[in-house]
């Protein structure tokens, strides 16, 4: 077979589809020498983490406009390469393509075809158009799909509510993984480096935050504040993943109030401050409104934290009886859990144990070898 794959996402600055797109194709790399593979990119694989072997080809694409060359040029050089199997990776598909080409869409939710009242806009006008670009052409790729891949058997149930034309056959469920750098690893230098660079302390709550609504973060705000003013916690709270966070409005929460030294805002960190942040924090606090999958936990979960999360949508699928779930959207919940978790050692250190159980279920191994038996049955 000759089988092209949207690589664009695995040559960014890699979060949740970046690092399954890597992980995906190094795995192949590793699992498959028969089958030819074609690798789409519309940049430079700058760092070089692209697989250099005898049946993988690595095509850059111009121009790099997100919508010209995914709808017209990626079908067209599909076209030219006589591909046998075409796999997008990233939600999104072309809604033309040759009919001699099978389509694989990898969609890791449908959060985008809801509407806002059950699941508010963001905040950024970059989300707010990935949003409607993805509305329109998700549905209109439909018809062309050989299958659709997603990521858990919410999600599946998501996609065929939303997307009508859809089978239960036509979605396969597989799993994704953490990385293997998301470890126990008491790196005391590198953590003494972070606390003084962003003014930690030893004790710290921390968590995945967003000016996306979804990622609730300003109710977290909102309780810490609140557990704060009546003297019922001591640590800190060290939120990341906010670009320019200072002219957030979650930042604008809490300059005035008397406890903006005991909330640190960071930028999106490196794999390695993050572990040493997972690693190092007393909580891994994370009560999203709606997750595909809900990577986080695991990572807190492989590094052996307590986690605090959502009790809806993906998570407990995937986290089990391995995190302390709760309601996202009732506070007291949210403050009892934080309040139990931070207090109690015994009950941290079977939350911790249960986490590294649990993570022993997933394997990236595992997801490209499922991914390959799709190719597979396709031809």
């Amino acid at each position: 077979m000759i089988i092209g794959i949207d690589a664009r996402f695995a040559v960014r600055k890699r979060r949740g589809i970046g690092n399954y797109s890597l992980k995906l194709i190094l795995n192949l790399a590793e699992l498959d020498t028969e089958n030819q593979y074609v690798l789409y990119v519309d940049r430079d694989d700058v760092e070089k983490v692209l697989p250099d072997k005898p049946n993988f080809c690595i095509k850059k694409l111009t121009p790099a406009n997100y919508l010209v060359w995914e709808q017209l040029v990626l079908p067209l050089q599909a076209k030219r390469d006589s591909l046998d199997i075409l796999h997008c990776l990233g939600n999104t598909a072309p809604i033309k393509i040759s009919r001699h080409v099978k389509l694989v869409s990898s969609i890791m939710d449908v959060m985008y075809l809801k509407d806002y009242s059950e699941l508010p806009q963001s905040y950024s006008m970059y989300q707010k158009l990935g949003r409607i670009y993805r509305k329109f052409i998700v549905p209109r790729t439909v018809g062309n799909l050989s299958k659709v891949i997603t990521i858990s058997s919410f999600s599946k149930q998501d996609i065929l509510y939303q997307l009508k034309a859809l089978r239960d056959e036509d979605v396969a469920v597989i799993y994704l993984a953490t990385n293997e750098w998301f470890k126990p690893r008491k790196d005391e230098i590198g953590f003494e480096s972070l606390k003084k660079k962003y003014n930690i302390h030893d004790d710290f709550i921390f968590t995945l935050g967003a000016t996306d609504q979804r990622k609730n973060t300003e109710r977290v705000i909102r309780t810490f504040l609140e557990l704060k003013s009546k003297n019922l916690i001591l640590e800190q709270l060290v939120i990341s993943g906010l670009p320019d966070w200072k002219n957030t409005f979650l930042f604008r929460m809490v300059q005035d109030s008397i406890y903006v030294n005991d909330i640190v805002f960071l930028d999106f960190v490196t794999e390695e401050d993050l572990v040493t942040l997972y690693n190092y924090s007393k909580v891994f606090l994370y009560p999203s409104l709606y997750e595909g999958f809900g990577l986080p936990p695991l990572e807190a979960m492989s590094c052996g934290t307590a986690v605090i999360t959502s009790n809806i949508t993906s998570i407990p699928e995937i986290v089990e009886d391995a995190g302390m779930l709760i309601d996202p959207c009732d506070d007291e919940q949210l403050k009892s859990a934080l309040l139990l978790m931070l207090s109690d050692e015994k009950i941290r250190s079977d939350y911790i144990e249960r986490g590294f159980n649990q993570v022993k279920k997933f394997s990236w191994r595992r997801m490209a070898v499922e991914t390959l038996k799709i190719y597979k049955s396709l031809m």
